[in-house]
C-alpha cells in the first residue's frame, strides 16, 4: 500500500489512498489524525511518540519533581525536522550510544508506519513524502540533506521513497476539488513558509513557482524567548573577566532557552561546565543558576509550551502571560500584549511579504491575476499573517484544511507527476 506521509516540524499527518481514488487521512491509534511530532526516549530503550510520548514526559517530569540529577534517564525530542535538516549536525550521543539524526527520525517514522499499517491492516509499500521547497540556505547541500530524509525512511521500514513539495501538494488537495484559477497557496507551519503559485485551469494544474523560506512558527516562538524570556536567564547581564574587563554573557549560553529543538541533541554537560566557570564572577548568579537547573532538569519542553501557548491565545485575545516556575533561581510571569506581540512579528512579516512578492514575479503573474489564496499549515493563523495576504489580496483570501491539506495531497500529486527530486 501506497502511504503519504506529511512528516512537519510540529504534526504529522498520514493519508492513503481509498477506493473512490481519493486520499484519505488515517486515524491512528491513540493518536488521531494529527500525531504531534514529538517523542519521548528513556535509557531503557522505551519510544513513544505524539500525544503519548507527551503524556510519558509529563509523568517523568512529575516523578521526580523536575529536580535536577534524577532526569537523566530520559530525552524528549520536538523538532526533530529541524535537526534532519541542519548540515552541520550529523548526530548525537544518548545514554552511552551514539545516534545518527537519520537513525533518531527514522525511529520516530517507524512508530508511525507501524500505526499506519495496524489501522489499514495493509504492510507499507511506496511512502510518498512531503518536503520543504527549500531544504538549507545553501543549495549545493540539498542532495545530501534530501538523501538523510531517504535514508530515514529506509530504516523505517519503507522500501521505497518519492518526495513531493509540501505547498505543491497542498495544491493538489485543491485541486481535487474542482475549480480553475490561478491559486496562490501559503502554506506556513512550524519549521518553514512554503509558497506555490499554480494555474488550475484546464482539469488540472500546472505549478508556475514554488519558493520557501527558513519561517515558521518555531522561528516566532525563538523571537518571543529572545525577547521577553531569556533575561530571566541571564541574557544581556554580564560577567567581569580576568582582566577586569566587564563583559556580557555570550549570546550561545543564554539563547538555550530559545534553541527548544536543539536542546535535547546537544552537549548539556559542555554548556553546563561552561556556565558554572561563569559564575564566579557573574553579577547575575541566580539567573545562570536557574540556566543550570533548566538545562539539567530536562524543562525545556514546558517552556516552549507556555509559550507556544501564549502565541495561540494572542490569536484571539490581546493579551497572554508567559509564567514559569523552577526554584529556588528562577520564577517570572512575562504579561504579552498584542501590540507587543505584533510589534515583535514585523520583521517576520515583511519576511513573509516579501516572499509572496517573489513568488508572484517567479510565476509570472501579478496581485490581481491571483483569484484565490489558501492559507494552510498551523502559523498561517495568526492574524497579522492573515491581515497581510487579506491587504495584498482583498476578498480572495480563504483558510485550507490548516493541518491536513499537504497529507491529503501527497499522492495526488505523485500520481500527476509532481513529485520533487
Amino acid at each position: 500500500m501506497t502511504y503519504g506521509i506529511d512528516f512537519g516540524t510540529s504534526n504529522t499527518v498520514v493519508s492513503v489512498q481509498g477506493e473512490d481514488g481519493r486520499a484519505g487521512i488515517l486515524e491512528l491509534a491513540g493518536q488521531g489524525r494529527v500525531v504531534p511530532s514529538l517523542m519521548y526516549f528513556e535509557d531503557s530503550g522505551a519510544v513513544s511518540i505524539g500525544h503519548e510520548a507527551l503524556a510519558d514526559y509529563a509523568a517523568a517530569i512529575r516523578s521526580v519533581g523536575g529536580s535536577e540529577g534524577r532526569t537523566g534517564h530520559f530525552r524528549f525530542f520536538q523538532g526533530l525536522k529541524f535537526a534532519l535538516r541542519d548540515r552541520y549536525f550529523s548526530g548525537t550521543k544518548l545514554f552511552g550510544r551514539r545516534w545518527s539524526i537519520e537513525q533518531l527520525v527514522g525511529l520516530y517514522l517507524r512508530r508511525v508506519r507501524e500505526l499506519a499499517e495496524e489501522a489499514t491492516g495493509e504492510a507499507a509499500g511506496l511512502l510518498v513524502l512531503g518536503r520543504p521547497v527549500s531544504l538549507s540556505g545553501d543549495p549545493a547541500s540539498e542532495p545530501a540533506i534530501l538523501e538523510r530524509y531517504r535514508e530515514a525512511a529506509r530504516l523505517a521500514g519503507f522500501a521505497e521513497t518519492r518526495f513531493v513539495m509540501e505547498p505543491v501538494a497542498a495544491m493538489s488537495d485543491i485541486a481535487s476539488a474542482g475549480g480553475g484559477e490561478l491559486v496562490l497557496v501559503f502554506d506556513f507551519g512550524g519549521g518553514t513558509l512554503d509558497l506555490t503559485v499554480a494555474d488550475l485551469r484546464g482539469g488540472a494544474f500546472r505549478v508556475l513557482a514554488a519558493l520557501g523560506a527558513d519561517l515558521g512558527g518555531y522561528r516566532i516562538n525563538e523571537d518571543i524567548s529572545r525577547g521577553r524570556v531569556a533575561r530571566h536567564f541571564g541574557y544581556g547581564s554580564t560577567f567581569r573577566s580576568m582582566t577586569g574587563r566587564e563583559l556580557e554573557i555570550p549570546g550561545w549560553i543564554t539563547n538555550q532557552v530559545a534553541s527548544f529543538y536543539a536542546l535535547p541533541l546537544s552537549d548539556i554537560v559542555h554548556t553546563k561546565a561552561v556556565i558554572k566557570d561563569l559564575l564566579f564572577e557573574a553579577r547575575e548568579k541566580r539567573k545562570l543558576r536557574g540556566l543550570m537547573d533548566f538545562l539539567g532538569g530536562n524543562r525545556w519542553y514546558e517552556l516552549f509550551d507556555l509559550i507556544d501557548a501564549a502565541k495561540i491565545r494572542l490569536s484571539s485575545e490581546s493579551s497572554a502571560t508567559i509564567a514559569f516556575d523552577l526554584p529556588p533561581h528562577v520564577r517570572f510571569e512575562e504579561a504579552l500584549g498584542l501590540g507587543d506581540f505584533e510589534r515583535l512579528l514585523e520583521p517576520r512579516l515583511r519576511e513573509a511579504a516579501e516572499l509572496v512578492r517573489r513568488a508572484l514575479s517567479a510565476a509570472g503573474v501579478g496581485r490581481e491575476d491571483i483569484r484565490k489564496v489558501v492559507r494552510v499549515g498551523g502559523s498561517s493563523r495568526i492574524p497579522a499573517f492573515a491581515r497581510m495576504l487579506e491587504a495584498e489580496f482583498p476578498g480572495r483570501v480563504a483558510e485550507g484544511e490548516v493541518f491536513t491539506s499537504i497529507a491529503a495531497g501527497l499522492i495526488g500529486a505523485h500520481e500527476s507527476g509532481h513529485s520533487a527530486a
